[in-house]
């Protein structure tokens, strides 16, 4: 029975997933109608529930959301919840006349993790019932097993169970071996491409010659050093300057496509990593319960450290729907939010997955808008979305931030996107291929920064990234300490995205193309290099202006000199220009006088830089984390106005 059921797993599985040989991301219609449907009979699959003593109104509400989203009918009934999980399958189980999974039943101790989680399906250890598995039907599943047991074929040898009542289970058997994949899948896949590998010898020994070379010049010929040094330096921050700047001439109007019905949409994942974040539990909820998406069409995972018991309080006190599934993540090390990611990706059940973050509020048609954008190009495999913040008001740090976010999201990315140039992600709001994310290996759990190395990433891999125009509302942090702790996480991570696209610097512009290497490089190095070094420049350039230092030099003294004044200006029209038409284009207004103090927002940004260079030294995989719910404004605080996409 139990190998009859695994065939009927595969067998539906590989109809809902294609139909006609359509990507599924492209929308898809729900199974075709069975005959008892047309002529007002319940489904199979939820049916059975009258006998249990479920009342017919669940049930026929259950129907009609899954003739319209074009769902399986249990789909329908848990999404929306209308029926609790645990009350379903223990019906189930007690209409096909077999046991429901208990702890007095034991996995087996050398359970496949992922496939078993994916499939539904996971081996028991021996015991004295002689069963052999415990199986989580869906949809067809269980339409299969309804159809053995009104025709008395089952012949037991299997439990059954909720579907996240197995993956937790599961989980928690091989959690040795889940922490291990989430931690080392991308370094086990190519130990180049991860953070863990740290710097490689090449590496090291291209930094000892460099630093060799550049102690003897500073000891026999120390104007020669640091004239030397400027010149790469200033070479760096003009392809940063040239990148940025194209970037800014191609961001313009994304076009809308057509929407999908709710028949057509895919199914979508939404994944939420929370740590020691109790408090924000009810409001990240209630964001995700605004979104206009069919909820028998949601997977929301909600990632949480097996240590984190307050927040796993908070969220089972809410008594969340099916749709909600809580992901345990089991102990090991690091202890960052890739690797929470990481555990959650074997279980997404979506076509599509975004990433948000406890804080977040995104627009209520933004998966729509995804689901879209995605079916109408085959091609694309990732979207970014925009970040706004929604606490401007609260201190002069949130205001300096949300001007950032504006001329990064509204007009940086979408450019680079439109120039088929590599992005940065942000740390949110990227919607992805869930078949891309697998390809690629998923995040970095190493990487601090594990957006932007996955945005490199991508690129490297051959996938494609554009711009979502939606907005997505988050908090900023508003004092210097809590600023000040993630940005050096930030350029920590920066770093740690440098030193992996290095390694083998052939092989990446080989997979990128001279191009668009040569525009991730800037975009990397520049960010690196300007914040460890730009504040310096700067002032040595305005210093030797001041001092007149051009009198009676020689010609290329004159000419190297004017070049660098000229990229110093160019650098802060690229810094200025941007920022002044996101301000306009988002409502955020400058009558403090916040740009004023725009230089020291910079200097904060080198320090910051600097700490990171010694955090990466001493402790390069800790991961300072953000806390959440400090805003000071009320709910209605000012925000920044939308940016139209038209």
């Amino acid at each position: 029975m139990v190998d009859s059921f695994k065939q009927a797993v595969a067998e539906g599985d590989a109809r809902e997933r294609s139909q006609d040989g359509q990507d599924p991301s492209r929308g898809r219609r729900g199974p075709a109608r069975r005959p008892g449907e047309r002529g007002g009979e319940i489904a199979p699959e939820v049916a059975f529930l009258a006998s249990q003593g479920v009342g017919p109104g669940p049930l026929l509400q259950a129907m009609r959301v899954a003739e319209r989203c074009g769902v399986d009918a249990d789909a329908a009934l848990l999404g929306e919840g209308l029926v609790a999980e645990e009350v379903y399958f223990r019906a189930l189980a007690r209409h096909l006349g077999v046991p429901y999974f208990c702890d007095r039943l034991a996995i087996a101790d050398d359970v496949d993790a992922a496939p078993a989680i994916m499939s539904g399906i996971a081996p028991l250890a021996p015991n004295l019932s002689r069963l052999r598995a415990v199986v989580a039907p869906r949809g067809p599943s269980v339409r299969f097993l309804i159809a053995a047991a009104a025709a008395g074929r089952v012949q037991g040898g299997f439990a059954i169970s909720s579907p996240q009542r197995l993956s937790a289970f599961v989980r928690a058997k091989a959690g040795s071996r889940v922490a291990e994949a989430a931690a080392c899948g991308l370094e086990r896949r190519d130990a180049s491409l991860s953070a863990h590998s740290g710097l490689s010898w090449g590496q090291i020994a291209c930094v000892a010659a460099l630093a060799a070379v550049a102690t003897t010049l500073l000891l026999v010929a120390p104007s020669v050093a640091r004239g030397a040094a400027s010149i790469v330096l200033w070479l760096i921050f003009g392809a940063w300057i040239v990148v940025r700047n194209l970037a800014v001439a191609a961001a313009g109007a994304t076009p809308s496509p057509a929407p999908l019905a709710d028949e057509d949409l895919p199914v979508y994942s939404i994944v939420a990593p929370l740590y020691r974040e109790p408090h924000m539990v009810g409001k990240l909820v209630k964001a995700l319960d605004a979104i206009d998406y069919p909820r028998a069409k949601l997977d929301v995972k909600l990632v949480v450290e097996r240590r984190d018991e307050d927040t796993l309080t908070a969220i089972a006190s809410l008594g969340l729907p099916a749709r909600y599934d809580v992901i345990v993540a089991p102990p090991g090390a690091p202890s960052t939010k890739p690797r929470a990611l990481n555990v959650a990706l074997p279980a997404l059940r979506g076509d599509l997955v975004v990433v948000y973050d406890a804080e977040d509020e995104p627009d209520p048609d933004q998966l729509r808008l995804a689901a879209a954008q995605f079916a109408a190009d085959p091609g694309l495999d990732c979207l970014q979305a925009r970040l706004t913040v929604d606490n401007i008001e609260d201190s002069w740090f949130s205001k300096m931030f949300a001007i950032e976010y504006a001329a990064l999201f509204d007009l940086v990315n979408p450019g680079l996107a439109a120039l088929g140039l590599p992005i940065a992600l942000g740390g949110t709001s990227n919607h992805f291929r869930t078949r891309t994310l697998r390809r690629v290996g998923g995040w970095d759990a190493w990487n601090v920064t594990e957006d932007a190395d996955l945005g490199i990433r991508l690129a490297h891999e051959g996938a494609r990234v554009g711009a979502l125009c939606s907005d997505t509302r988050e908090e900023a942090p508003n004092d210097l300490p809590a600023w000040f702790r993630q940005r050096v996480r930030w350029q920590k991570g920066w770093m740690q995205t440098l030193i992996v696209h290095s390694r083998q610097p052939l092989k990446f512009v080989g997979a990128l193309g001279p191009a668009r290497a040569l525009a991730a490089a800037a975009l990397i190095g520049g960010s690196v290099l300007g914040g460890l070094f730009g504040p310096a420049l700067l002032f040595d350039a305005l210093r030797r202006a001041c001092c007149d230092e051009l009198a009676g030099a020689s010609a290329w003294r004159v000419a190297g000199d004017v070049a660098i004044y000229t990229l110093m200006a160019l650098g802060l029209m690229t810094m200025l220009v941007p920022a002044l038409v996101a301000m306009r284009g988002r409502g955020i207004g400058v009558r403090d006088g916040a740009l004023a103090l725009l230089p020291i927002y910079y200097a904060l940004i080198s320090a910051a830089s600097w700490v990171a260079v010694f955090d990466l030294a001493i402790r390069p995989f800790y991961w300072a984390k953000t806390e959440h719910g400090r805003a000071r404004g009320a709910p209605d605080r000012p925000r920044a106005e939308a940016v139209p996409c038209e």
